[in-house]
């Protein structure tokens, strides 16, 4: 929240459009401001601890790979709110702490972004730390390109618990590949790049 009383907002849109309609509905607002719109998520600067809720369409991110969206934009606890034009997964959606679509009217999108507020001050998300010790070690070996067979001799484990391992990881993560797992495992600092040779 800045020295007025209002919460900072960060909007990502690749559409002008939809972005200026969803700045003046905001803008309209006395407890919001935008701060930056931008149709490209590279531009939003993970370093402005002033901004405390990203509003992003799901569509500028490569979802192929699965990776996590908070992560990805170094986010940290700040809120994040998609903005549909369409249906999306649940596991892309539930990285999200709420989620607005281009249909709400006004008040809506204003109650909407007051719930994400809300609930990431309830529960901030930081998926690592919903991993087990076990599974964060799990998950490096996964990445390392190790197999079922090497992972389960390495920890000493049975290869089916390596599975149930591995399926925990995804259903915690929302990411169901190999190379999203690997992203992931070295955005968190899992493994290192100098790791890969």
């Amino acid at each position: 929240m800045n020295r007025e009383g209002k919460y900072n907002v960060v909007l990502i849109e690749p559409s002008e459009i939809i972005a200026t309609g969803i700045s003046a509905i905001i803008g309209n607002n006395p407890q919001f401001n935008v701060t930056q719109t931008s149709n490209d998520p590279t531009y939003y600067n993970s370093g402005n601890s002033d901004i405390d809720i990203v509003i992003i369409n799901p569509t500028v991110v490569d979802y192929n790979d699965r990776l996590d969206i908070r992560s990805w934009l170094g986010a940290g606890n700040t809120a994040l709110v998609a903005l549909t034009h369409s249906n999306y997964e649940e596991n892309v959606l539930r990285q999200y702490d709420e989620c607005i679509g281009i249909y709400d009217n006004a008040a809506r999108i204003i109650q909407k972004l007051r719930n994400a507020i809300e609930e990431n001050n309830k529960s901030p998300k930081n998926d690592i730390n919903e991993l087990s010790s076990r599974e964060r070690d799990i998950l490096a070996a996964v990445a390392m390109g190790k197999t079922n067979k090497e992972i389960a001799d390495e920890f000493n484990i049975s290869i089916y618990t390596v599975i149930s391992h591995r399926r925990n990881i995804s259903q915690k993560l929302g990411i169901n590949s190999i190379p999203g797992l690997t992203v992931y495992a070295i955005m968190n600092k899992l493994v290192d790049m100098s790791d890969f040779k």
